[in-house]
C-alpha cells in the first residue's frame, strides 16, 4: 500500500492526526501531488482550520480542477464566510461535471442559506434527481419551495422525502413547518409530536410549544418549551422568551420574574433567537429592548442576503410614491387604524400603494382597503427577495413598514432596501435595530421624548399631537345595556380590555384595592382565558368577592362596531403598565370612555399618554402607581368630576387637529414624507426632525 493509500485509509478510519502525518510525507516527496493536497486540505477543515484547508485545496484545484476538488474548495470557502467565492467554486464544479450531485447540493444549499431560494431550486432539484437517496437534497428543496411561498409543492416534496426515509428528521421537521404555514395545524402538531420522540430534536419541542402558543393552548405549550430547554435547544433565548410571554398571558408572574434573568443572560451572550416583541413587553431597562432588536436584525440581514442595488427617487415635483407594507390588510386592528389614512391622503402630494403579504379574508374591510389605495399589490407566494423586487418594480419613493417584529412580520423585505427611503410605523413600538434597513421611525414628543432617542437606531420624526393613525369615520354600533354584558345596573364599572399579557400583579392588586374602597363597583375585563382563576384569587386575597370581576367576551373583528358601542356601559378605563393600551386606548377614547393611564419610560409605556395629551386630557396621565390609584379613586368617588372628564372627552373627539381628525393627520404624514424625501434628494443621510 502506497503512503497516499495509507493516508486515505487512516483518514477514512477517523485517525486524523496519523493521516495528516502521512499526507505530509507524500507532499514532502511530491509537493504538487493534487490528491494529497486536496485530502489534507479537507482534513484540516475537519480539524477546525478551514483557512489552512482552503489554501491546500486551492493549490490542488490549480493543478487539477475537477468537480470533487472544486466542490470541497467551495465548502471550505463557505466555512470561512467567503460566500461569493464558494458559489463560484460550486458553479465551476458543475461546469466541469453537471452530474456531480454533491456540487449541485452544495450550490443549492449555499443559495438557500443566502436566502436566494428561487436560484436554489434548480441545483437542489438536480441533486435530488441525480441521487434519489439524497434525503437532504429533497429536504432542502422543500425548504426552498417553502420560502418562495409555494407551499403545496413544498409539502409534496417533503412528504416524498419522509416516505422515502421515515427517519429523515430534517425533512419531517420542515414538513411540519410547511403544514403550519398552510394552516394545517392539526397535521403540523402531529409531525412535531412524532419528532419529539427523538432525543436529538430539541427544536421540535420548541416548535411544538410555539405552535400550541399560537393556538392559544398556553397551558400545554409550557411543558413543551421547558422540554426544549431541558434537551439543550440551540435557541435557548427563543424558548425562554416564548415561555416568559406565555407566563405573562397566564398571569404566572413569579415565573416571569424567575425566568427573566436567564433570558437577559442569553441575550447578553449573543443568542439571537428571542422574538424581540416578547422582550419589548418586559419591565426591563430599555437597553435590553434595543439589544434584542439588534440581534434579530443581524439574523434577518444574514438570511436576507445582499440588499438590492440603490434605488432612486421619482422626479421632483411629482406626487411622492408611498408604499405601506403589511400582513394586516384585512380585519385587523392595524387595518382599522389605517383604512381612513389610505383613503384620505392628498393625491396631489402622494400616490399610495398598499403592499400585502397577509391573508385575504374576503371581508368588507379588505374590499375597503383595496379601494382606498391607488394600487393594491399582493405579495403572497413571493419570497422576501422577490417581494422586494416587486416593490422596486412598482416604483416606491418611501416604503413604510407597518409590522416590524410583530407576529407574521417579514422584516427581510425592508432589509433588502427596495425603496430609497424606508420608515417603520405603528405596528412595532420599539426600535428594529441597527441593520434592519429602516431609516426613520414616526413618533411624537410624548411617546419618544429626546431623552429616549439613544435607545433607537432609527432617526426619529415627531409628528404634532399623537403619532397614532386613526379613522375618524368608524361606525359605533347601537347602544347596549349593562345587563347585556352581565354588568350591574348601578355602581362604578372599571373596565380594561387589554390582553392578559399586559396585566401585572402590582396593577391588579391596585384594582382590587379600588374595588374594596368603592362599594358596588366591578372590574370588567376582556376574557383572560386560563388566567381567570389567578385574577380571581388575587381579588380574594385582597378581601374582594371574585364575583365582582366580570368577563367581557372577545368579539370577532367583524363586530368592531358592537365592541365600540359596549364601552358606553363602563365609567372608567384603567390602563395597564408597563405595556399600555395602544389601539385599545384609541377604541375607548373614540367611543367616549375616559382612559386613566400610568406612563413609563419606553414608547410602549406611553401610547395612552400620547392620545390623552393630544385630546387635552393630561390630567388622566399619571407617573406612579400611587398617583394612578389616587386618581382612579377620586374619579370613582366624584361623579361630577368624572362627568366633567367625559364631557371634555366628548368635545375633544371632534376637534380639528385631534387624534381622530384623519384629514389633518394625513397632512402631517405627508409633510414628514416630503422632508424625508428632500433629505434623500440632497444626498443627506437620515436625520430626525419635528414636523411643524
Amino acid at each position: 500500500m502506497t503512503p497516499l493509500h495509507q493516508a486515505v485509509a487512516r483518514h477514512q478510519a477517523g485517525a486524523l492526526d496519523e493521516a495528516a502525518d502521512l499526507y505530509a510525507q507524500v507532499l514532502a516527496a511530491e509537493p504538487h501531488q493534487p490528491d494529497a493536497l486536496h485530502l489534507l486540505g479537507v482534513l484540516r477543515g475537519q480539524q477546525g482550520d478551514p483557512a489552512a484547508g482552503e489554501g491546500l485545496v486551492a493549490r490542488a484545484a490549480a493543478l487539477r480542477p475537477d468537480a470533487e476538488i472544486l466542490t470541497n474548495l467551495g465548502r471550505l470557502r463557505a466555512a470561512l464566510g467567503r460566500m461569493a467565492a464558494a458559489e463560484a467554486a460550486f458553479r465551476a464544479a458543475l461546469a466541469r461535471d453537471d452530474s456531480h450531485a454533491g456540487a449541485a447540493f452544495a450550490l443549492g444549499t449555499l443559495l438557500l442559506n443566502l436566502n436566494r431560494p428561487g436560484e436554489a431550486l434548480a441545483p437542489l432539484d438536480r441533486a435530488a434527481g441525480l441521487d434519489p437517496a439524497h434525503g437532504a437534497a429533497r429536504a432542502n428543496l422543500g425548504v426552498a419551495l417553502h420560502r418562495m411561498g409555494r407551499l403545496a409543492e413544498a409539502e409534496g416534496v417533503l412528504r416524498a422525502a419522509v416516505e422515502a426515509d421515515p427517519a429523515q428528521a430534517i425533512a419531517r421537521f420542515n414538513l411540519a413547518s410547511v403544514l403550519e404555514d398552510q394552516g394545517q395545524l392539526d397535521a403540523a402538531e402531529t409531525e412535531y409530536r412524532t419528532l419529539t420522540q427523538r432525543p436529538d430534536m430539541a427544536d421540535a419541542w420548541l416548535n411544538l410549544g410555539t405552535l400550541l402558543q399560537r393556538r392559544h393552548r398556553d397551558v400545554e405549550a409550557r411543558p413543551c418549551l421547558q422540554a426544549a430547554l431541558d434537551r439543550g435547544t440551540s435557541r435557548r433565548a427563543g424558548a425562554l422568551a416564548h415561555l416568559v410571554h406565555i407566563d405573562a398571558r397566564l398571569c404566572r408572574w413569579d415565573d416571569v420574574a424567575a425566568r427573566t434573568p436567564d433570558l437577559l443572560a442569553a441575550l447578553q451572550a449573543g443568542d439571537d433567537s428571542a422574538p424581540p416583541f416578547a422582550v419589548l413587553c418586559l419591565d426591563v431597562d430599555e437597553a435590553w429592548h434595543e439589544r434584542a432588536a439588534r440581534l434579530h436584525a443581524a439574523t434577518v440581514a444574514r438570511s436576507a442576503g445582499a440588499p438590492l442595488p440603490p434605488a432612486s427617487l421619482g422626479p421632483a415635483g411629482a406626487p411622492l410614491r408611498v408604499g405601506y407594507l403589511s400582513a394586516d390588510w384585512h380585519q385587523h386592528p392595524t387595518a382599522y387604524l389605517m383604512a381612513g389614512i389610505l383613503e384620505r391622503h392628498d393625491r396631489a402630494a402622494v400616490a399610495v400603494t398598499a403592499f400585502s403579504y397577509g391573508p385575504d379574508d374576503g371581508s368588507p374591510m379588505r374590499a375597503r382597503l383595496r379601494a382606498g389605495a391607488d394600487r393594491f399589490v399582493d405579495l403572497r407566494g413571493l419570497d422576501d427577495r422577490a417581494a422586494a423586487q416587486a416593490i422596486r418594480a412598482a416604483g416606491v419613493d418611501i416604503l413604510v413598514d407597518l409590522k416590524g417584529y410583530t407576529e407574521g412580520g417579514r422584516p427581510g423585505i425592508a432589509q433588502l432596501r427596495p425603496a430609497p427611503v424606508q420608515a417603520q410605523y405603528l405596528g412595532y413600538p420599539g426600535t428594529l435595530g441597527r441593520g434592519a434597513g429602516i431609516d426613520y421611525v414616526l413618533a411624537d414628543a410624548v411617546v419618544l421624548p429626546p431623552e429616549r432617542v439613544g435607545f433607537w437606531d432609527e432617526a426619529v420624526v415627531r409628528l404634532p399631537g399623537c403619532y397614532q393613525a386613526n379613522d375618524g369615520a368608524r361606525p359605533i354600533g347601537p347602544p347596549t345595556t349593562r345587563a347585556d354584558w352581565g354588568l350591574p345596573d348601578d355602581g362604578v364599572v372599571f373596565a380594561c380590555f387589554n390582553a392578559a399579557y399586559k396585566l401585572m400583579p402590582q396593577v391588579v392588586a391596585c384594582w382590587a384595592r379600588l374595588l374594596a374602597k368603592v362599594p358596588g363597583s366591578v372590574l370588567w375585563l376582556l376574557d383572560p382565558g386560563p388566567a381567570l382563576p389567578t385574577l380571581q384569587a388575587m381579588l380574594s386575597s385582597e378581601g374582594v368577592d371574585p364575583g365582582r370581576l366580570v368577563v367581557a367576551p372577545a368579539l370577532p373583528k367583524a363586530r368592531m362596531a358592537d365592541h365600540l358601542a359596549r364601552h358606553a356601559c363602563a365609567d372608567l378605563f384603567l390602563d395597564t403598565h408597563p405595556v399600555n393600551a395602544h389601539t385599545t386606548a384609541a377604541d375607548a377614547l373614540y367611543a367616549g370612555l375616559p382612559v386613566l393611564t400610568r406612563a413609563g419610560g419606553p414608547f410602549i409605556s406611553r401610547v395612552a399618554a400620547s392620545l390623552l395629551s393630544a385630546l387635552g386630557l393630561p390630567d388622566l396621565v399619571t407617573y406612579s402607581l400611587e398617583a394612578y390609584e389616587a386618581t382612579a379613586l377620586d374619579l370613582a368617588r366624584d361623579s361630577a368630576r368624572l362627568g366633567g372628564v367625559r364631557a371634555r372627552l366628548a368635545a375633544a373627539r371632534t376637534l380639528p387637529g385631534g387624534p381622530f381628525d384623519t384629514d389633518t393627520f394625513c397632512r402631517r404624514l405627508e409633510s414628514a414624507y416630503s422632508r424625508m424625501a428632500q433629505r434623500a434628494r440632497n444626498g443627506l443621510p437620515p436625520r430626525g426632525f419635528d414636523v411643524g
